[in-house]
């Protein structure tokens, strides 16, 4: 069974190292998977998400270390958010230095609540087609657009009635104050001798 697990992630703003978009940093542990099983996965891949064989190009390398396998995942977050959000963007992917089995993959991305939920899923179904399961891909995009649209639809707002208008104008209780003609003060001259 492959290991394939994300083990960091953060959000980075504009006009960083890698992008003039905000990105999502992902370090990806990996075990080493032969260039057999990747075909085969590959195969899969692109029966279950068409588009892909389209888009290779959209993710960029940074290191010829890079397994095949690692562009595959960021291809397929690449395409589910593509297919979800009608997102389209480049990703890029390369090697965490001094680090066996570790790989970077960055992610620019519009809808920030859908960038990471996009790349799980990316590595549940890499994970998954791999072990020669099934993976369903409607339920996984219908995940993304709820996450996206859930955050981009307001809030909600203060709405005001006849008795939160006077709730918030009447106090529920009144303070008096004493009157400044009720007050003794000391004169100047009086203050000044003592």
């Amino acid at each position: 069974m492959l290991g394939m697990k994300i083990i960091d992630q953060r959000y980075l703003d504009s006009d960083n190292r890698y992008s003039t978009q905000p990105c999502l940093l992902s370090i990806l542990e990996l075990d080493p998977v032969t260039p057999e099983a990747t075909e085969k996965l590959q195969e899969r891949l692109y029966a279950a998400l068409p588009g892909l064989s389209r888009f290779r190009g959209l993710v960029g390398k940074r290191a010829d270390e890079v397994p095949a396998i690692v562009e595959l995942v960021q291809q397929a977050a690449i395409e589910l958010r593509r297919l979800a959000l009608n997102e389209v963007t480049i990703g890029f992917v390369g090697v965490v230095p001094r680090m066996q089995g570790r790989y970077r993959l960055v992610l620019p991305y519009t809808v920030q609540t859908a960038a990471a939920p996009a790349l799980a899923m990316a590595t549940q179904m890499v994970s998954a087609l791999l072990a020669g399961r099934s993976f369903n891909v409607k339920a996984g995009l219908a995940r993304l657009r709820a996450l996206a649209d859930r955050r981009r639809t307001p809030r909600g707002y203060l709405m005001q009635t006849a008795r939160t208008i006077l709730m918030s104008v009447i106090p529920r209780r009144t303070f008096s104050m004493p009157s400044i003609f009720r007050v003794s003060m000391p004169s100047s001259s009086a203050a000044a001798s003592s």
